[in-house]
């Protein structure tokens, strides 16, 4: 059996006894109640004194207009607002692979334009969305913060060199080629600290390159544990060296 992430998920919060709630929409929050409804169409509601809602992802209402005064915003940028770049958009999900997501986060129609991080449009979901029977949306967003946002990030910063260099962009950073890492941290101490650490490569499902899951499992792990906590000690300090510029600061990851 594949150790997934919900696997994990589900023993951290049954361990910190956190109620949770997936695969729902949020119609409506109270003071101290949710109401929701999942994928069969059940309403729920749900009383609470601290809630963590993971909402709809839209980027800043920001209209585009051409030099001729035209608003082109529906051809820069995808329903939500996020830009469009060098990505292969309109496929359905069951249909989407790795070389469909972008490279080198250049919009197609102004070569100037750059987006990176949470500022690019995805291709489509990571995970295959799904509707309540009344047609109310409920699907997950693809992850583009974090180590995401700092290789695309770099990729763009660096196409733009090229172009101001007088080239042609050449950096890359596909998330269909690309890791993921995350360490969330639940007790912070030397000696009886715990960290759940986990790695995916790639972060989207790749199956030209790995038919059978779309990821190589031999580069992919989830532990929870104190070495987790340790890793994380350790990056907090190495992210503050490195935001200070000290000396041997680039060689920081």
């Amino acid at each position: 059996k594949i150790f997934t992430s919900e696997d994990m998920a589900r023993y951290v919060f049954e361990q910190y006894g956190i109620k949770w709630e997936i695969r729902s929409h949020v119609r409506k929050v109270e003071e101290g109640k949710v109401y929701t409804v999942n994928l069969d169409g059940e309403e729920k509601e749900f009383d609470f004194d601290f809630a963590m809602l993971i909402p709809p992802f839209k980027a800043q209402p920001i209209k585009w207009i051409d030099k001729d005064g035209n608003d082109i915003t529906d051809k820069m940028c995808n329903p939500a607002g996020f830009v469009k770049v060098d990505a292969n958009y309109g496929k359905p999900y069951d249909e989407l692979d790795g070389p469909d997501w972008p490279r080198k986060y250049q919009n197609p129609i102004y070569k100037n334009v750059f987006a990176a991080g949470i500022a690019f449009a995805p291709p489509g979901p990571l995970s295959k969305p799904g509707k309540a029977p009344d047609g109310t949306p409920i699907g997950p967003t693809p992850p583009r913060t974090g180590y995401t946002a700092e290789l695309s990030g770099k990729a763009a910063a660096l196409n733009i060199v090229d172009m101001i260099e007088g080239r042609e962009p050449s950096h890359t950073a596909s998330m269909a080629e690309t890791p993921g890492l995350c360490v969330a941290s639940m007790k912070n101490k030397i000696l009886d600290g715990e960290a759940a650490t986990i790695a995916i490569y790639p972060v989207a499902r790749n199956r030209a390159a790995y038919p059978e899951y779309g990821r190589d499992l031999d580069n992919c792990a989830a532990e929870v544990g104190m070495a987790g906590a340790w890793f994380k000690l350790f990056l907090h300090y190495a992210f503050l060296y490195k935001l200070q510029a000290k000396p041997g600061w680039k060689l920081i990851p």
